[in-house]
């Protein structure tokens, strides 16, 4: 973040800030936050988030889906690996990237709309909003689909504030968006029933120019998608039956209200940075010079009013009452993407956010605020989960010992198989995967020992090369694959391991090294044996 965003010294207001040096200020702020939260999170976690050690590894190959999700983040991944290697930091700065982006396009819908002053505290507000940078370090599916959820927005509000003078570039954005939206998560389709059922009550189905330009984004998005599509109905076995245990998973009904308030004080918590800095505007607005008489007043007509408000609240309204009717067990993740519009909807219509009458003092305090929690935030974070929970004996995901596990599983493999090639782990995706992270850049991963999970192996790859099964027993983080028991079974020896997680002796492994067909043996793997 930078300062520059305050406006020059005196009681000159913001607006004489020329919108170009605020587009400018606002590029250098999202580049210094993309920065700031890549590096601290780098630093800090010896082990990646589940999300990030799976998308490294689903980015090995180029497929029109994924055994869980479409392949859009994957092939993000994909490239960025081809690029600089299978190295976790690229996921950070992805994730983070995608929230930043989201809100460069979330500034440029906001200048369009609102006072070029009102647009950059839109952005620095959306900054706060938890899901849009702090959890964005976590690269999953919610994380990317930020970004071409908020060019939909964007596009949808464009072409249908003045129908009749939108453009068919617009619309065919408006696919292209739209696209991108559901080659990265199926959930896209509640903010698009959210603006179809805006177009209807508007009215707006019945211009000619809308049916025609809604005709052009949907054969753009039925064009960009296809290919997926045309995958989806040949897996439709496995693409429906993950869908179907994600919203009825098991062990998760009768909690019913209960789970919902608990999705609902998450959201309230995500959002309260945000909201705390709108409410000392709001109780603070008396101190903002009022408007001269010959400057007038920006606001928004009633169809911009409306438009707002249903982006802002509408994806939240549909899901929380469609999750008690259908009994649908929520993620508070799964709101990622639902508070996009939210701080351009704040600085648009509620007191005290009047940024083109603030002075050098008021904006230099926002500012600095910004600045102070983006830096608390990001140090904060990594440091706690990564450092500080490993010193107070708390085991995270973000502190396990990867690199002692790795340094002991290629020690275990050198004195059972000797000098053989060390190839392939088998394992679930977070534990085995960020242990292969550690090891050779070549190892690979046998997701869950299912070959279905890992298209970039050759069937058969175990059998034909060998390789080793791993298996984590710590009850927090135990691996759950149904087929990791019998490729453990079929293991040529097995043993056990042990190493201090955060201090305590609860990391505790399995491992069973499996030889290549036709070998005769490895030294000491004739039996079972422990180490």
């Amino acid at each position: 973040m930078r300062p520059s965003l305050i406006p020059p010294k005196g009681p000159t207001p913001a607006f004489a800030v020329s919108p170009t040096t605020l587009h400018r200020d606002v590029l250098l702020a999202l580049g210094a936050m993309l920065l700031l939260w890549t590096l601290s999170i780098t630093c800090f976690y010896p082990t990646p988030p589940w999300d990030n050690v799976e998308e490294l590894f689903w980015g090995s190959s180029f497929e029109w889906s994924y055994y869980k999700h479409p392949p859009l983040p994957s092939w993000l991944m994909g490239v960025l690996v081809r690029l600089g290697g299978r190295q976790p930091w690229l996921t950070y700065a992805a994730g983070v990237g995608c929230g930043v982006g989201a809100l460069y396009l979330v500034w440029r819908w906001s200048i369009e709309m609102v006072h070029p002053a009102r647009a950059a505290l839109a952005v620095l507000l959306g900054s706060l909003v938890a899901y849009h940078v702090q959890r964005a370090v976590i690269y999953n599916h919610n994380t990317v689909q930020l970004l071409p959820l908020a060019g939909y927005w964007w596009m949808l509000w464009r072409v249908l504030h003045a129908p009749s003078s939108s453009r068919l570039r617009d619309w065919a954005w408006l696919g292209v968006f739209a696209a991108l939206s559901m080659l990265t998560k199926y959930s896209a389709v509640v903010q698009f029933a959210v603006g179809a059922a805006f177009i209807v009550r508007q009215g707006l189905w019945r211009d000619a120019q809308v049916r025609r330009g809604l005709l052009l984004a949907v054969g753009v998005a039925a064009l960009l998608m296809a290919p997926h599509v045309w995958w989806v109905l040949e897996h439709s076995a496995r693409t429906i039956a993950y869908a179907r245990h994600s919203v009825h998973a098991p062990g998760s009904h009768g909690q019913g209200f209960r789970r919902l308030w608990h999705v609902v004080v998450a959201q309230v918590a995500r959002l309260s940075p945000m909201l705390l800095l709108i409410g000392w505007a709001w109780f603070t607005r008396a101190s903002v010079a009022a408007p001269s008489p010959s400057a007038g007043t920006p606001g928004l007509n009633a169809f911009d009013r409306r438009f707002l408000a249903w982006a802002t609240l509408g994806p939240a309204c549909l899901v929380f009452p469609a999750a008690v009717l259908l009994k649908i067990p929520l993620v508070a993740s799964w709101l990622t993407t639902f508070f996009l519009p939210a701080a351009l909807w704040a600085v648009a219509m509620l007191p005290g956010l009047e940024a083109e009458r603030w002075g050098r003092r008021r904006w230099r305090g926002v500012v600095a605020t910004v600045v102070v929690l983006h830096v608390a935030g990001a140090l904060g974070q990594g440091w706690v989960d990564g450092v500080l929970s490993k010193r107070l004996g708390y085991i995270t995901r973000a502190n396990l010992p990867a690199q002692e596990v790795a340094d002991a599983v290629r020690a275990i493999w050198r004195d059972r198989a000797g000098d053989r090639p060390f190839r392939l782990l088998v394992g679930d995706t977070w534990f085995a995967g960020a242990v292969a992270l550690k090891m050779d850049p070549s190892m690979q991963l046998l997701i869950d020992g299912d070959e279905r999970n890992s298209p970039w192996l050759a069937p058969g790859v175990l059998e034909r090369e060998g390789g080793m099964v791993l298996i984590l027993d710590t009850r927090e983080f135990r691996s759950e694959g149904m087929l990791l028991e019998p490729r453990m079974a079929a293991a040529d020896c097995r043993g056990t391991l042990d190493i201090p997680w955060a201090g305590n002796d609860e990391l505790r492994m399995r491992w069973g090294i499996v030889l290549p067909q036709g070998d005769s043996g490895a030294k000491n793997c004739g039996a079972d044996a422990g180490k």
